[in-house]
């Protein structure tokens, strides 16, 4: 069969996606990833197939964190205080996210482009992102099946969920429905109407840790997360064993590939200076515009442009980040310890939470980082839970194994079915 993979152009999701689409690949189905063009480089470099639709997803202005919420909107989609979650909110976290985030993710010239191409290709079933909304609305418009993938908690359903119980008994309530208002405008372009499978698929893989997950009736599928982060050389260096404990710290590539700025406060420069006395050796995953000019390096940090974290973290006795769902996935299925300092774009406070709640992390401000970082690395009991998390993770089905999941909603009985063409 043919299988159209659709991700935004931000890297991170790309990768999210790279091990499940290989393992159809592998299983002998054409894969083809659709994404906007400054993605199409990267795309190929994971030796997938690309095509280019839409415009070029724009680099992000200013700080996708404020104080108060995310992108500046007003209203938090991983907001979780029941007293907060009044039916105006959730109605405005809809209206918000819908035409700023969505939109943004993937607007009208990304879904004319699918259309035309899926015309055009015919694949037999639709992957796509769960921030990319075109897709099951071109799935629709085509008459295709679609499978959902979340790169993060699935705060889209879990929002939902919450929206649906709140009008469960009032339907003049329910008629305001910002979400079903901007995916069925998208939705009456090709002569259809909008119902909940457009917010969640038909199935749902789920490539985090099942802790994680949200309360929402959806078809979750679980899957091994397999860390990728792009094509990697693994350095001289990092085969010899470090001398001290090594620590990785890391501000994640969400923020890279959307331009986003770090405060003062939990800024690299921030972080570096708060753990350079301790007695260990710090690899910080930095580039250039997160060290300012003439910033003063301690003597116990060394600073990469970039270090594949796969290779990098079996190496660790602790990883400090700022909650991002790649860094957790990756420090989970090595089994290290964590300290977390959490940003504030989807939720990462609520991520860092369940992880301390495991026992597998800490969570950390500017001024208790080193204490906190110094109980991750000497308190036995946070190595033993990330060990146990690990073995939960390893436990679950690998990309390979949920590839038949994902042939019969495709409808294709076996490998051997061909292109499925109906």
């Amino acid at each position: 069969m043919r299988v159209l993979v659709n991700t935004p152009a931000v890297n991170s999701h790309l990768y999210n996606l790279v091990p499940t689409a290989w393992a159809l690949r592998a299983a002998g189905h054409e894969v083809c990833v659709a994404t906007q063009p400054n993605l199409v480089e990267e795309t190929k470099r994971t030796g997938l197939t690309a095509v280019a639709v839409g415009e070029e997803l724009p680099t992000a202005r200013g700080n996708l964190d404020t104080s108060d919420t995310p992108y500046g909107l007003g209203v938090d989609i991983t907001e979780t205080d029941p007293a907060t979650l009044t039916l105006p909110y959730v109605r405005e976290v809809f209206r918000a996210y819908t035409s700023v985030v969505a939109e943004y993710m993937a607007g009208d010239s990304t879904l004319s482009d699918l259309v035309d191409f899926a015309r055009v290709w015919r694949p037999d079933l639709v992957l796509w992102d769960a921030h990319n909304y075109a897709a099951p609305v071109m799935a629709r418009a085509v008459g295709l099946p679609h499978v959902r993938i979340i790169p993060a908690p699935d705060h889209w359903a879990r929002m939902r969920a919450i929206f649906l119980d709140l009008v469960r008994d009032d339907p003049a309530a329910a008629a305001d429905d910002p979400l079903a208002d901007y995916l069925g405008g998208k939705l009456a372009r090709y002569g259809h109407e909008f119902d909940e499978e457009m917010v969640v698929g038909q199935a749902t893989l789920e490539p985090i840790p099942t802790c994680l997950r949200v309360h929402a009736d959806v078809d979750y599928r679980p899957v091994r997360h397999v860390p990728y982060s792009g094509p990697s050389v693994i350095p001289a260096w990092l085969r010899r064993r470090p001398k001290r404990r090594r620590v990785c710290l890391t501000l994640g590539q969400t923020r890279r590939a959307l331009g986003s700025a770090e405060s003062d406060d939990s800024g690299a420069v921030g972080l570096l200076s708060a753990i350079a006395d301790l007695d260990v050796e710090v690899i910080a995953t930095l580039n250039a515009s997160q060290i300012p000019p003439g910033t003063p390096i301690p003597d116990n940090v060394r600073l990469f442009d970039y270090v594949p974290l796969n290779a990098l973290l079996p190496t660790c006795a602790a990883v400090v980040h700022l909650g991002g769902m790649g860094t957790v996935n990756a420090a989970v299925v090595h089994g290290v310890p964590q300290v977390g300092m959490p940003g504030n774009i989807w939720g990462e406070a609520g991520i860092m939470r369940e992880m301390a709640a495991r026992g597998v992390a800490l969570v950390a401000e500017p001024g208790n980082l080193v204490a906190q970082l110094a109980r991750v690395l000497d308190e036995p009991s946070f190595t033993d839970a990330a060990m146990q998390l690990r073995k939960e993770m390893l436990a679950t089905p690998s990309p390979r194994d949920i590839v038949p999941d994902v042939e019969e909603i495709a409808g294709v009985r076996a490998k051997g079915d061909g292109h499925g063409r109906r």
